[in-house]
């Protein structure tokens, strides 16, 4: 797999994706149709026909993204749990600093604001954020959504932003980026690091954070095994990680429009996890094990802030609050992301 198919095989995989077209409100016939439809990107088949399919199941992006923030759990619990301990540790500082990798539009960036303004022991005086986002978009509408929460504020709120891969910064420019003074730089990469193609790229910006000598590395993390380049493996780890969260899906409380919409938000990945080559695919997660060995590769040191959270559990999955060194979102005893709090 993939290369050693058959014609043969081919021929059987294109039945499956016939079959499943037809019945695409059958949970199990949507999720074959994902698997079989990366698949046979890889083999450079045609998919002009997929939006037809597709076109019954399109809402509108706003109401996708409230999904996601709102119902999905594991966005919702993982940004919940790493915004209470990062709300906790930054509000101890007068001048702190966030470095947020992978900003996006900075509506994690705006919750964390606003819970520092409503805590009462609250002793900042000057916030910096400092983002880094790839897409200048997404840069825009961050800086847009991020000086509109700053005006509630009792505390000044400064923007620096940078639009590149995390990857591609040196350490000197990461350096230019922070104030001139500050007393605490924390730094925030919610699912988005596993998107760094090597693992030498990875190692170097764990290494290039350990020499600003920041406080924290709040790291969130899905948990699977994406990078293994042995296709046959990657599938199986795919099959499990991604059937598992369209079984979350199908718990939630939303129309069956709604929860095929948020299936075909991850079958994205799907496509870039099987469909695509080697060289130009970019969601290579890791599973914990492996993000536990470049955190200490690096020299970090996984140290686990306690902390009270106003709720654990969401929509049949919920927070582990009992591991020694990470929290993590659990579903069906199975661990779906880590939450890593690692400090030098």
């Amino acid at each position: 797999m993939p290369y050693q198919m058959t014609e043969a095989n081919k021929e059987s995989l294109n039945a499956i994706h016939e079959e499943s077209v037809e019945d695409l409100d059958d949970p199990t016939s949507l999720f074959a149709y994902t698997l079989t439809k990366a698949m046979r990107k890889h083999f450079g088949q045609d998919a002009a026909q997929e939006h037809i399919y597709l076109q019954r199941f399109e809402i509108p992006q706003i109401r996708l993204f409230e999904l996601l923030i709102q119902q999905f759990p594991l966005a919702n619990l993982s940004q919940h749990c790493t915004n209470t301990l990062l709300i906790d540790a930054l509000s101890q500082h007068t001048h702190p600093v966030l470095m947020d990798i992978g900003i996006g539009t900075g509506f994690q960036v705006m919750n964390i604001i606003e819970g520092l303004t409503k805590r009462t022991d609250c002793q900042i005086q000057q916030l910096t954020i400092v983002g880094i986002e790839p897409f200048a978009d997404a840069v825009d509408t961050a800086r847009q959504n991020i000086n509109r929460v700053a005006q509630n504020a009792d505390f000044g709120v400064s923007l620096v932003t940078r639009v590149a891969f995390i990857e591609a910064l040196s350490l000197d420019e990461l350096r230019q980026m922070l104030p001139n003074q500050y007393d605490g730089l924390y730094v925030n990469a919610s699912f988005a690091l596993h998107h760094i193609q090597q693992h030498s790229q990875r190692k170097m910006v764990f290494e290039n954070l350990k020499a600003l000598q920041i406080n924290v590395l709040a790291l969130s993390e899905p948990n699977s095994d994406h990078y293994e380049p042995i296709y046959a493996r990657r599938f199986q780890n795919c099959v499990n990680h991604y059937g598992a969260l369209f079984r979350i899906i199908d718990t939630l409380a939303i129309s069956d429009t709604e929860k095929a919409a948020l299936k075909l938000f991850f079958s994205r990945e799907i496509d870039d996890v099987l469909g695509h080559s080697e060289e130009v695919r970019v969601e290579k997660h890791y599973a914990i094990e492996q993000w536990r060995e470049l955190l200490t590769e690096t020299g970090f040191v996984l140290q686990k802030r306690l902390a009270t959270f106003e709720y654990t559990q969401l929509n049949g999955t919920h927070l582990q609050t009992d591991l020694s060194d990470r929290y993590a979102t659990v579903f069906e005893n199975e661990e779906i992301t880590g939450l890593f709090w690692a400090v030098l």
